[in-house]
């Protein structure tokens, strides 16, 4: 139900539990001979309660309205996208280059030797940009790894719990994570292992300690999104990597890339409306100039028609009008020197928009 659920709701939308149930039935989710509206409100709300309970991050939050959304800023923009661009989308396989470290990853997490396990954490934390060094051994960590961006180099330290019974001490191994971060002059200190106890005291031990939890399959992930160690840091916070991860993948599709192609689409869309309109009027003397006040009104205005709560910034606007001006883009010209408003190219069968 909770896999239902996700990608029903899985565009940002928030929505009711008739309105998840009726596009589940639709869908062929649900079965109507089972399951309830009723029941899907209840058992949403009892996850989240049992979820935050735990201390985790829940897949969904209810908002007062008592609809349901997933736990990622609201992405209620319309899907309007005329850029020519790939579309947006999370990667479902990691680049060629990675496979090789997943793979000694997965087979090492899967096996019985603690020390091969070590190597093979160092070894995917290189694919990442990181120049590791595997130590092991008693009285000292497992590892650590820099990150190669000369003056802007930080160092993480590595611990690793492999075997299945770990999950029985990983509260205690949290404080072992965090032993040598003063001794090694490391900023973030991270626990790794196949996978962890969802328990509140090892949560509130991460917490205590500053220590990151990563699970192999969390690894994986950032390998799939092309996460290299300059876009990594924020991601060793303490507490789980995997709430973090999936904070990033969410505003891969719905974050700053869809709202820039969103204002890029309207603004073509309603600055060639506006310049066919002046020429069938035959109107010379106070040809419409598209400023950048211009535009955020009139972008504002239909993202209100679309039933969007969050309008766009000036910002965006200024970001939009320099991408589409750009010469690698090419679909706008600056109106005069001063750059104070924008005029759009007409399309073209060779046009990439």
């Amino acid at each position: 139900m909770l896999d239902a659920a996700f990608s029903i709701l899985a565009d940002g939308k928030p929505r009711s539990a008739e309105e998840i149930f009726a596009e589940g039935v639709k869908r062929g989710l649900f079965d109507p001979a089972h399951q309830t509206r009723k029941y899907i409100y209840t058992a949403l709300s009892q996850y989240i309660q049992r979820t935050l309970g735990r201390g985790n991050k829940p897949l969904f939050v209810e908002d007062p309205d008592r609809r349901f959304r997933l736990n990622r800023p609201v992405d209620d923009w319309p899907d309007i996208d005329t850029t020519g661009l790939a579309p947006l989308a999370v990667p479902a396989t990691p680049p060629v280059e990675a496979v090789p470290a997943i793979n000694a990853l997965r087979q090492a997490a899967s096996g019985s030797d603690p020390d091969a396990f070590e190597r093979a954490v160092c070894a995917m934390f290189e694919v990442f940009g990181f120049a590791t060094v595997h130590v092991g051994g008693n009285d000292a960590p497992d590892g650590y790894a820099d990150a190669l961006l000369g003056e802007l180099t930080y160092r993480v330290m590595l611990e690793c719990k492999l075997s299945s019974a770990d999950h029985i001490t990983h509260s205690y191994s949290v404080s072992e994570a965090a032993k040598y971060r003063d001794t090694y002059h490391a900023a973030f200190c991270v626990l790794i292992a196949p996978t962890f106890d969802a328990e509140l005291a090892f949560v509130s031990e991460l917490r205590t300690h500053g220590v990151a939890a990563w699970t192999t399959d969390d690894l994986v992930q950032a390998a799939m999104l092309g996460l290299d160690c300059s876009k990594m840091r924020d991601l060793f916070a303490a507490g789980y990597a995997a709430d973090l991860l999936g904070d990033l993948s969410w505003a891969r599709v719905h974050g700053p890339a869809k709202r820039l192609r969103v204002v890029a689409s309207l603004l073509l869309e309603i600055g060639l409306a506006q310049q066919r309109m002046a020429h069938t009027l035959g109107d010379t003397t106070s040809l419409p100039r598209l400023t950048a006040d211009v535009a955020l009104s009139m972008v504002d205005d239909r993202l209100t028609r679309a039933g969007s709560t969050h309008g766009v910034t000036r910002e965006e606007i200024e970001a939009a009008f320099t991408w589409l001006t750009s010469p690698y883009v090419d679909r706008a010209l600056w109106a005069d020197s001063e750059r104070s408003a924008i005029i759009m190219r007409p399309s073209s069968k060779t046009s990439p928009l």
